[in-house]
């Protein structure tokens, strides 16, 4: 039984905060390998600013090309309409019929875990993954809320590892604004989103 991390979201763009989360948890929980899944169409994100399926995907391929234990999947890119996390898990689960499920999210998502799609169909199929990035409250407000939720017992990971402080949005502003990003994504990405011209306007 493989240990498979599964860690989804716009990557719009990947930056190096999402591979440096991913390193830690790999780390932590001795991960086998992690699958980084670009979501074709964010159930709770508007498209507004959200570049192109395609150029997201290569971006992400292009971050953790180096990288054998990271891979990328497209599996959302084949969905119709909105991509909930329920429906992904579903097929990977079929791909990866002996593998052992530990889901990566952030500390907001986390703390709404209740409200998701099939939120106790989820946490049948895998281990819910978060960080405390803050402080140690941070960390006793997450532990409070997962003690809240009957199901999360013994299907929750929260780590208390250093986390980049780094968002997608702050990248794009800056992109916007005409500032460096080189030191703030992995050089093939910050190759690609100049010859691209992305997130320009």
């Amino acid at each position: 039984m493989i240990k498979l991390g599964i860690f989804g979201g716009a990557f719009n763009p990947i930056h190096n905060g999402h591979l440096s989360l991913a390193r830690n948890y790999q780390q932590a929980l001795n991960l086998d390998k992690v699958l980084f899944i670009p979501t074709a169409v964010p159930p709770h994100k508007t498209s507004q600013y959200l570049a192109l399926p395609e150029d997201r995907l290569c971006m992400t391929r292009l971050a953790v090309e180096d990288c054998p234990t990271f891979q990328v999947s497209d599996i959302e890119f084949n969905r119709q309409g909105k991509s909930y996390t329920y429906d992904t898990l579903c097929e990977i689960k079929n791909i990866y019929p002996d593998s052992q499920l530990y889901l990566i999210i952030g500390a907001d998502q986390f703390l709404t875990f209740h409200c998701w799609y099939k939120y106790r169909e989820i946490l049948e199929m895998v281990t819910v993954c978060t960080s405390a990035r803050e402080s140690e409250e941070e960390k006793q407000i997450l532990l409070s809320y997962a003690e809240s939720i009957s199901e999360m017992k013994d299907k929750y990971f929260i780590s208390n590892q250093p986390v980049l402080k780094l968002s997608s949005s702050e990248i794009r502003d800056k992109i916007k604004n005409g500032q460096d990003i080189s030191t703030l994504v992995p050089k093939k990405v910050c190759d690609y989103i100049l010859e691209k011209g992305l997130y320009i306007v």
